[in-house]
C-alpha cells in the first residue's frame, strides 16, 4: 500500500481498518457477560453476593463480568463499540450521502440549476471519486463515535433504569399510573441525545467541512485535521460549535424518537424474539427522520464554515431562510438517506443493546 499513488491508497483508509477492529473487539472484550476468573476478594464483596444472590452457584473464583463491571463502565464501553461499528460499516456513507445531498441543493440555489436527485448524487460520488469517498472524515468520527457512543448509551440507559425502578414505581405508589414505557424510551433518549451533543458539535462540523471542501476542490480528499486548524485560526474554539445548537436539539428528538417509537411499536409488533426487536428497530428509526429539518440547518450552518466564513445564525433563522428562499420541502432534503442512517444507528444504539441483556 505504501507504495502505491497517493489515489489508490484510498486516504490509507485500509491502513486504520486493523487498528480500529482491535479497538471495537477490546470494547467487545469488557462489555462481553462471559464467565471470568476474578480475585476472591471480588467474589465475597457485598457487591458481588447481592447480585448472586441466594440461589446462583458460581464455581469458586468464577464471577460473571457483568457483575464485576459496573453497568455504567459497561455502558460506556457497549456504545463506543456500537457507535465505531456503526459508522465504520455504514453510518459514515449515509451521513457523507445525506451530506452532499443537502449540499447539493444548497449549490443549486446559488446556481439556480435544477437540484439533482438523492440516488443521482450517490451514483455521481461513487463514479467520479470512488466508492472511499464515501468515508470522508472518518478519523474525527472515529474520535466523535469513542466519547459520543459511550456517553449516549451510559446517558440513556442510566435514565431508562431510574426511570423504570425507581420513579415509576415510586408514581404508582403515591398517585396509582405508572409512566408508560413509551414515555420512558422518550425521556430517556432525550437525556442522552443532549449529552451526546457535547461532543458531537465540533466533530460533526469537521465531518460537514470536509464534505464540502472536497465537493468545492473538484472531489480531491480534504485532510480533517486540516478543516479543523483552518475554523480554530479563523474563528478560535466557538468556531468548533458552529451550529451547536442545531446539533443539540437533533440528537434530543432523534433519540428521544428513535428510542420512544421502538418502546411503542415493541409490543405491538406479532412477531417476537430478535426479528421482532430488529423490526421494531427499523420502524422506530425511520419514524424518527421527522426532525429533518434540524439536520438540514445544521449542515445548512456547518457547510457556511469553510465556504463564505459568514456570522452565525440562530436554528430559528436559519430554518426560516431556507423555507423562504426555497421553499417548505427543501427542509426536507436528504429525507431518503437519513431514513436509512437513523434506522441503521437505532439497530445498533437501541436494540442491540437490549438483544446483549
Amino acid at each position: 500500500l505504501v507504495k502505491l499513488p497517493s489515489k489508490m491508497r484510498a486516504t490509507n483508509l485500509l491502513n486504520k481498518v486493523p487498528l480500529l477492529l482491535l479497538c471495537i473487539f477490546s470494547a467487545v472484550d469488557v462489555s462481553a457477560r462471559s464467565a471470568v476468573y476474578t480475585p476472591r476478594s471480588i467474589e465475597s464483596s457485598p457487591r458481588t453476593r447481592r447480585a448472586r444472590g441466594s440461589d446462583a452457584s458460581y464455581p469458586r473464583g468464577r464471577v460473571p463480568l457483568a457483575v464485576v463491571v459496573p453497568p455504567v463502565v459497561r455502558n460506556l464501553a457497549r456504545g463506543s463499540m456500537l457507535k465505531c461499528l456503526a459508522d465504520l460499516t455504514g453510518g459514515l456513507p449515509l451521513e457523507v450521502w445525506k451530506s452532499s445531498v443537502v449540499l447539493e441543493h444548497i449549490h443549486s440555489r446559488e446556481t439556480e440549476d435544477p437540484p439533482t436527485s438523492s440516488r443521482s448524487i450517490l451514483k455521481s460520488i461513487i463514479s467520479e471519486r470512488g466508492v472511499f469517498a464515501l468515508w470522508s472524515g472518518l478519523s474525527p468520527r472515529m474520535v466523535e463515535g469513542l466519547f459520543s457512543g459511550g456517553i449516549l448509551l451510559a446517558a440513556k440507559e442510566g435514565l431508562h433504569t431510574v426511570l423504570s425502578n425507581y420513579a415509576s414505581p415510586m408514581l404508582t405508589k403515591s398517585v396509582g399510573v405508572a409512566i408508560p414505557p413509551s414515555v420512558i424510551g422518550f425521556l430517556s433518549g432525550a437525556g442522552g441525545g443532549c449529552a451526546q451533543a457535547l461532543v458531537m458539535g465540533p466533530t460533526s462540523l469537521v465531518v460537514t467541512a470536509c464534505v464540502a471542501a472536497s465537493r468545492e476542490n473538484g472531489g480531491e480528499s480534504v485532510s480533517a485535521f486540516r478543516v479543523a486548524q483552518k475554523v480554530l485560526e479563523e474563528r478560535g474554539i466557538r468556531g468548533l460549535y458552529r451550529g451547536a445548537p442545531a446539533v443539540a436539539v437533533r440528537q434530543a428528538t432523534n433519540w428521544a424518537s428513535r428510542q420512544g417509537f421502538t418502546e411503542f411499536v415493541r409490543p405491538r409488533i406479532p412477531i417476537a424474539g430478535v426479528a421482532g426487536e430488529l423490526l421494531a428497530g427499523c420502524i422506530g428509526g425511520t419514524l424518527s427522520a421527522w426532525n429533518t429539518p434540524f439536520e438540514v440547518a445544521r449542515i445548512e450552518s456547518q457547510s457556511a464554515v469553510i465556504q463564505d466564513g459568514e456570522s452565525g445564525k440562530s436554528l430559528v433563522k436559519t430554518m426560516c431562510d431556507v423555507a423562504e428562499e426555497r421553499g417548505v420541502g427543501a427542509l426536507y432534503v436528504g429525507l431518503v438517506p437519513r431514513a436509512f442512517q437513523a434506522c441503521y444507528q437505532t439497530l445498533f444504539l437501541v436494540c442491540v443493546p437490549r438483544l446483549l441483556d
